[in-house]
């Protein structure tokens, strides 16, 4: 089975990572505030939280907390643990069987007996059993914990103007590549977390979006050029594979009209992201 997960590091994902991060903040930082308030020392499980970056930048105005962070690759969770001088970061799979019984020894050795907000950002979209690995994590919440799930369907996406059909010649490429995740999975998710037990689902945000300049020049950073890198790596990778090899030099050949696009004041970019949270 092909992976639903994208292999990118290095310094220019680790950039993008930190643009997706500062838009997202945002999106949606009055959810995070809300949920990370409920208690004066929230324990909280980031899942998926890569260099930790985005959970640092939502904690800076809490007091105190508990924080053990797991990701999928080695290389982020030693980032991770030099960005933060205080909690645990584990390179743990969510989608492991047996991830719950893996992390409560750390919960033990924390003082955790469950997660008062479990974070899982960008992460659904790569999973291959989502309603398997939210019920693991759904084991793992305290009594009135707060999970939040943010993530991505396309199907909110649009450009406009876009009289050469570049970007819809691009949103057809990433919803074809099984490389970069369910791309709708957005509206997957409330189903998901209802199947995986929780209670109390809502509906947060719903697309971003921006008509100001300065706005829309981070969505093209956050959205264009780490989809080009993508693209080149996965050519470099197979330089035999012609498709892949089209793909990427239509890209490469694109990118500038692409961004032209996004400084015209007429044009509208809008990224599908969807936050919702559940108990």
């Amino acid at each position: 089975m092909i992976s639903k997960y994208t292999t990118l590091t290095g310094a220019e994902e680790d950039q993008r990572l930190d643009v997706q991060n500062s838009v997202l903040c945002h999106f949606d930082r009055d959810v995070y505030d809300n949920v990370f308030r409920k208690k004066g020392c929230p324990a909280i499980l980031d899942v998926g939280c890569g260099t930790g970056n985005m959970i640092r930048k939502m904690l800076e105005d809490i007091a105190s907390y508990k924080l053990i962070g797991v990701d999928k690759v080695e290389r982020q969770i030693h980032i991770a643990e030099k960005n933060h001088t205080s909690g645990r970061f584990l390179t743990l799979d969510v989608e492991q069987e047996d991830f719950a019984s893996l992390i409560r020894p750390v919960m033990e050795e924390e003082g955790i007996g469950g997660f008062d907000v479990i974070n899982c950002s960008m992460v659904v979209l790569h999973m291959q059993n989502p309603v398997g690995a939210l019920s693991r994590l759904r084991t793992l919440l305290a009594p009135n914990g707060t999970i939040v799930v943010r993530d991505i369907d396309d199907g909110l996406q649009y450009a406009w103007p876009d009289p050469e059909k570049r970007f819809e010649k691009l949103f057809m490429m990433l919803e074809n590549d099984v490389r970069m995740g369910d791309r709708h999975c957005g509206r997957k998710i409330y189903s998901y977390l209802t199947n995986a037990g929780f209670q109390n689902i809502r509906l947060n945000k719903v697309g971003l979006a921006s008509t100001s300049l300065k706005d829309k020049m981070l969505l093209f950073d956050l959205a264009i050029p780490t989809l080009l890198h993508f693209y080149e790596q996965r050519h470099l990778d197979a330089p035999n594979n012609l498709q892949w090899k089209k793909d990427f030099e239509w890209f490469k050949d694109n990118i500038v009209a692409m961004k032209d696009s996004f400084g015209k004041e007429d044009f509208v970019f809008s990224a599908g992201f969807m936050n919702f949270t559940a108990e």
